[in-house]
């Protein structure tokens, strides 16, 4: 607009007129928002059209107020102190296999390629391969579940360097299938009860729903620019070698065993509805260790402790006994699917895929 409105010979390239824009009229350019948390969106949208006064204040309160809580979660997530780790962790989105530019993907079934990822550190920290550890595997070793979540976790606590600290932090967002559940508490509390004798806690941390930029995502927003940049994509090993690039890779089933900790969670602790506070409600978990017994309180607010700290393992049982075994490796693939996946590639590759990709489907 401006280089047709301007007098002839005053028109410029775009690059100097953006420069000019953003540091003489300090004004930026935006991009379209995504992933917007859903209580906010609702509440904003009702303020719009809201015509009573009492009720338009009352919404803007209850939407400051949502806005602040989700504040305090992260000023958590930027604090270390000198006596704790932080550690928090996410899965990334999945990735397919195989990535092909070809049209017939979007009609068609893929393989998927996992990525859990565990950050140690505030969110003010740099990442590198000293302090991002990833736990890789694929759609037919194990799921993606509760199970594979819990030993990805409990493998980075055991190789920490724990010496004079005195408290764990763990930080993710609120995914009842494979974090805020009780599994996860289960065995996070049996990581306590054998812990060294110098860690006198652990908590567990979760944001307000809506509101989970996690360091991990950096960590997957950095390597989803990289893969956007490749055509073509058709071993999980090229997506190791961009993950490898900014973290510690672990295979999961591989290097890391992947244990049933779900199992041992249900033999050991008590049915949910008999703990004495509600998980879906608490955004703290806090595990402390009392002698030999371990014992959690959960909170419904980051800074004020109400709870109490009880025992959640049922009568005659201890964490003595908790021992979940070693689940063996590979699952089904539906055999649909697998079709799917041979035609794509051979839409793309032809008849003799296999042999000029050497790749097994």
């Amino acid at each position: 607009m401006y280089c047709d409105e301007v007098v002839p010979g005053f028109d410029v390239s775009f690059s100097f007129f953006r420069k000019v824009f953003v540091t003489n009229f300090n004004i930026g350019f935006g991009s379209p928002r995504q992933d917007v948390c859903s209580t906010c969106l609702q509440l904003s949208e009702r303020i719009k059209v809201e015509k009573d006064a009492a009720e338009k204040v009352r919404i803007m309160t209850e939407l400051r107020i949502h806005k602040l809580r989700a504040k305090a979660f992260f000023k958590l997530l930027q604090k270390e102190e000198n006596h704790e780790i932080l550690l928090s962790f996410d899965c990334q989105k999945n990735l397919p296999l195989p990535k092909i530019p070809d049209q017939s993907v979007y009609y068609s079934r893929q393989l998927y390629f996992y990525n859990f990822t565990i950050v140690k550190g505030s969110s003010h920290n740099t990442l590198n391969k000293d302090n991002v550890f990833t736990y890789t595997w694929t759609e037919e070793v194990a799921a993606k579940g509760s199970n594979e979540i819990c030993s990805a976790v409990i493998h980075c606590l055991n190789n920490l360097d724990v010496t004079n600290k005195e408290k764990i932090r763990l930080m993710a967002d609120g995914c009842a299938g494979q974090n805020k559940n009780s599994i996860l508490l289960g065995a996070t509390m049996n990581w306590l009860y054998s812990a060294p004798r110098n860690i006198k806690s652990l908590e567990i941390i979760f944001p307000v729903t809506g509101h989970s930029f996690l360091p991990a995502d950096r960590v997957f927003a950095i390597t989803e620019k990289r893969i956007r940049k490749m055509e073509t994509i058709l071993k999980p090993e090229e997506y190791m070698n961009i993950l490898q690039e900014h973290a510690t890779i672990f295979c999961l089933g591989k290097d890391v065993p992947i244990s049933d900790y779900k199992t041992q969670s249900q033999n050991i602790l008590k049915s949910t509805q008999s703990f004495h506070f509600q998980i879906t409600k608490c955004k703290r978990f806090i595990i402390t260790r009392k002698g030999n017994q371990v014992q959690i309180r959960g909170e419904i607010s980051y800074h004020s402790d109400t709870g109490v700290d009880k025992s959640i393992t049922r009568r005659g049982k201890s964490f003595q006994t908790f021992n979940p075994e070693t689940l063996p490796i590979g699952i089904p693939v539906k055999e649909a699917k697998l079709v799917d996946v041979r035609k794509l590639l051979e839409v793309h590759f032809g008849e003799n895929w296999a042999s000029l990709s050497e790749l097994q489907y």
